[in-house]
């Protein structure tokens, strides 16, 4: 069954992005939930030929992002696509953390380490995602004003402050920046990699209090990060701390 629902994905490995193509990654983002339900009992894994089919599609990038021009009107569609990768890196995070009605701490924990390599795949295209929304989001609000935009509930946008800030969180918290081997360390320094680069596309979209808190997340690494890495902290911990705020900035994210 697993094989019949990856199997579109290897027909399209060489297309180039477009706006045209972007039906593909919702079919993955089927596919995945179709993967969830064959097999309740686990997670797709990139190791799993079938799965890693319906991953590699979510998490492509260059195909869906990099080589994709949109428009202010179609930030609906692109906010599906970040929204698309944002529900699989929860299901991964969350998987067996319910017990008795409360998500489990320690549990969350352990599968940011045990399914590091899905996740980190799905939130560098995240990050790359929300960077693309950011120019567009702020067209929006040029053309509607921002005292009335900003009263809006606009929800794509507002998960997506969520999902960064949490991106930053884990990123962070799981990359050895002292350079160490440590087991949980490179696919979350790859995600430090992708959110340094775009660090100062993100900070015009987060609140000003999820600026504060990347910033103090970041800081204190500073001191024992090696050299390559200590360049990237600083880079978003300066980018964090601006204090300018308009546009997406005014958005609050929901509770």
């Amino acid at each position: 069954m697993a094989l019949a629902i990856a199997a579109p994905f290897f027909a399209h490995a060489a297309r180039s992005a477009d706006l045209t193509d972007l039906a593909a990654h919702a079919e993955a983002g089927r596919a995945f939930d179709a993967l969830r339900a064959a097999r309740p009992d686990t997670m797709p894994r990139l190791a799993d030929a079938d799965s890693a089919a319906v991953l590699r599609v979510l998490g492509d990038a260059p195909r869906f992002l990099d080589g994709a021009t949109f428009t202010p009107g179609e930030l609906g569609t692109l906010s599906d696509l970040c929204d698309r990768d944002r529900s699989a890196i929860v299901a991964y995070i969350a998987f067996g953390a319910m017990q008795n009605g409360q998500l489990v701490m320690d549990v969350m924990a352990r599968n940011a380490v045990d399914y590091q390599d899905e996740i980190a795949l799905l939130q560098r295209f995240q990050a790359r995602c929300i960077a693309k929304q950011v120019p567009l989001a702020e067209a929006l609000f040029r053309q509607m004003g921002e005292a009335q935009a900003s009263r809006l509930r606009l929800g794509g946008l507002q998960r997506s402050q969520t999902a960064l800030l949490q991106t930053y969180m884990v990123a962070a918290g799981n990359c050895a920046v002292d350079g160490s081997d440590a087991p949980n360390s490179p696919g979350y320094c790859g995600v430090l990699d992708t959110l340094a680069e775009l660090a100062p596309v993100h900070a015009r979209a987060l609140p000003l209090a999820s600026r504060a808190t990347v910033a103090g997340l970041v800081t204190p690494l500073l001191a024992r990060a090696a050299p390559p890495r200590r360049a990237e902290l600083q880079r978003i911990a300066d980018s964090m701390a601006s204090t300018r705020c308009m546009a997406l900035c005014l958005l609050q994210p929901p509770p």
